[in-house]
């Protein structure tokens, strides 16, 4: 079996075994892997007699609408809710400021469980299963769920492998390890279907979505001697609310670049920005600076001003990293 050293398994399994009533949540704007490993630890946890609850701080991406279980996730109100979390388990989110929302659910009574990858982690559960050591959070609910004794299901195993696919980006990124790599064997085995998953996790976006990756293309600009990329999405650009797009990634198709950088305008004058960079460069020291975090490959932050002041400030913090 699989296996990565988790010196608070025992805690985490005294957690997961002492609580009633569960509500599973991660971090705002939840990506695939916080969606697929929230769904399948609800599953781990009613097959235990459970009552679990997945409530997100805002509306999941509609891509991951395949998964088992998609139709009952909930999203969090903004008003306090009429009951407060007895057992509260927080996935794929490095710090407590970033469950939004969902810190409503929060009183002095609420017992927190952590499981997360980050390097930049900030344990704030009274249990916190974290470690850089594994891929993805999804990974470690696989880790958890071994553990309790729970015997995968299809549903479950092919929740678990996107959860892993979309963090490693098909098992392609540094993060990626051999247990990694033991885990998704399992996972097909158990009867994850490992081509319809990878379709629908890559190859599912709306002709919209399609048109305004085009225009983020489009925008594409290198700075530093053509070692940064820098793409840029407008508020205007996003107000048709038409989902989720990745861009960033794409400025590392340039042969001479080491960096890319992705400026999404979510509401006027407000960035939220990715870093992507090849094997040389720790873009999260780089978000950093910015109140940011994420990992050494692939990070985040979020700024204000315009796109010209925004664009400065990140490439004068980059060429000191170049």
């Amino acid at each position: 079996m699989p296996a990565i050293d988790l010196p608070e398994l025992p805690a985490a399994l005294a957690f997961a075994r002492s609580g009633k009533n569960f509500v599973l949540t991660s971090h705002i704007n939840c990506d695939g892997d916080g969606v697929a490993g929230c769904l399948a630890l609800q599953t781990i946890l009613r097959s235990l007699g459970k009552e679990a609850r997945v409530i997100l701080p805002d509306p999941p991406n509609l891509q991951y609408n395949f998964l088992a279980g998609w139709e009952g996730i909930e999203t969090a109100a903004a008003q306090a809710p009429e009951r407060k979390a007895e057992h509260l388990i927080v996935l794929d989110c490095p710090s407590l400021t970033r469950i939004g929302v969902i810190k409503e659910y929060v009183d002095e009574g609420t017992r927190v469980l952590v499981l997360d990858h980050h390097q930049d982690s900030q344990p704030f559960g009274h249990v916190n299963l974290t470690t850089t050591k594994a891929s993805s959070s999804s990974e470690l609910v696989y880790h958890l769920g071994a553990a309790l004794g729970y015997q995968l299901t299809p549903a479950v195993a092919e929740q678990l492998y996107m959860g892993i696919l979309f963090d490693t980006g098909g098992f392609r990124y540094a993060l990626t390890t051999p247990v990694t790599l033991e885990v998704g064997a399992q996972l097909v085995r158990a009867g994850a279907r490992l081509d319809f998953v990878a379709d629908r996790l890559f190859n599912n976006q709306s002709l919209p979505v399609l048109k305004l990756l085009g225009r983020a293309l489009e925008s594409l600009q290198l700075y530093c001697g053509d070692r940064v990329a820098v793409v840029h999405l407008s508020h205007a650009d996003l107000d048709g609310g038409i989902g989720h797009v990745d861009v960033v990634n794409y400025g590392l198709m340039v042969q001479s670049v080491e960096i890319s950088v992705a400026l999404k305008e979510q509401t006027p004058g407000q960035y939220r920005v990715s870093l992507r960079s090849r094997e040389r460069i720790d873009v999260r020291a780089i978000a950093a600076v910015f109140d940011g975090g994420g990992h050494t490959r692939a990070a985040g932050c979020r700024l204000e001003g315009s796109t010209d002041k925004v664009r400065a400030q990140l490439l004068a913090e980059i060429a000191k990293h170049l």
